[in-house]
């Protein structure tokens, strides 16, 4: 095996109970040296004080006191910050500032980055001020590395909890960028426990591309759409254990024209979006309000999505664009490409883990 495939293998190993194959070896050890769960995933919509973001980042969750280590070698920083997150204008950023040893502090944690040699940051927040070892800032000061294994810090408590579960929500927010700036999803990197739970499609409803009012598509002959729509999926996932609510990791559409035989023919297919990154660099606002919803209207009522304190639910425009042509407010669903006639709309959704979960809807095209 070479050093390049255990060393890769590796990364995928970085919690307790990943089993490695016969014979190879762990070259990193783990960022906690305890069981821990996922509260929130990269690909989460957030909208805490009202501002639509992307969550960016993985929520290692472990009670406050774990101690947290590096599973990278690299240079460090270690910063107090703030964010800036505003709605007009929509933002939100972090102002860093760096901290050095001993001083005096008014904040409840910090954050801790590693950037590795080839220009990879790892970043962990929510780290205790008071828990940073000595020699990790002896290393940001002489700029020079931290070993992989290095013990960095310890979990800081959270004041409150994530709904449905109760107790509070300490943990690490781990994200990593690359040397462009993109951001890549932390679970490619450190391996939670085997996730048996596939996504919940909860409803999939149409709205008037650009109207928040919506209507419930049914498992029957009576959805009819005309014009320009937008596809608004209702979501939910959840990990073993834990029953903190997910976004999707991935999903998919395709069209099938179901014709008077009963036979159906291929007309379009989609693969709206696939998280290994985000798809773009700089602030997490942007794309937000296109691949996610806050909320819609049906005649039952006001749905709202929570990226809150929750439980957490979310609404996705399935119809936001796709992975190979990207993503704007101007993508829709526009059924005056098609003839006028009855379809059959394949929907399928996936957590990281690749369970899945598919539904189909017969629908009439009507121009």
């Amino acid at each position: 095996m070479t050093f390049r495939y255990r060393y890769l293998l590796s990364l995928l190993c970085l919690s307790i109970g990943c089993a490695l194959p016969a014979g190879a070896e762990s070259e990193l050890p783990a960022i906690f040296k305890t069981s821990f769960e996922v509260g929130g995933q990269f690909y989460d919509y957030q909208n805490y004080h009202n501002v639509p973001y992307f969550h960016g980042g993985l929520d290692l969750c472990a009670v406050s006191g774990t101690e947290v280590f590096t599973p990278v070698t690299g240079l460090v920083e270690i910063n107090d910050y703030k964010i800036t997150a505003t709605a007009e204008p929509h933002r939100f950023s972090y102002d860093r500032r760096p901290v050095r040893r001993g001083e005096s502090l008014n904040t409840r944690y910090l954050e801790v980055a590693i950037t590795t040699a080839d220009g990879t940051k790892w970043m962990f927040r929510h780290i205790e001020p008071s828990s940073i070892p000595v020699e990790v800032f002896r290393c940001m000061e002489n700029k020079t590395s931290l070993a992989s294994g290095s013990f960095i810090g310890k979990v800081a408590r959270w004041l409150q909890p994530v709904l449905p579960e109760k107790r509070l929500y300490d943990h690490v927010h781990l994200e990593i960028l690359d040397a462009d700036g993109s951001y890549l999803n932390p679970a490619r990197f450190v391996r939670t426990s085997k996730d048996y739970y596939p996504p919940v499609l909860h409803n999939l409803y149409a709205a008037r591309h650009g109207s928040n009012e919506a209507f419930l598509l049914k498992n029957s002959n009576d959805n009819t759409l005309s014009g320009n729509i937008d596809l608004i999926a209702a979501v939910t996932d959840r990990m073993n254990r834990a029953a903190y609510q997910h976004a999707i990791y991935a999903a998919f559409w395709s069209l099938e024209r179901l014709h008077q035989d009963g036979t159906t023919s291929p007309v379009e297919q989609n693969e709206v979006f696939r998280f290994d990154t985000l798809p773009f660099k700089g602030e997490r606002v942007q794309l937000s309000p296109i691949i996610y919803r806050d909320s819609i209207s049906t005649s039952s009522g006001k749905i709202q999505a929570n990226g809150n304190s929750g439980p957490r639910f979310f609404l996705v425009n399935l119809t936001s664009g796709s992975v190979s042509g990207g993503y704007s407010a101007d993508h829709c669903l526009k059924t005056s490409s098609y003839p006028s006639g009855r379809y059959i709309l394949n929907v399928e959704i996936q957590d990281f883990s690749g369970n899945s979960r598919k539904q189909s809807f017969k629908i009439n095209i009507k121009n």
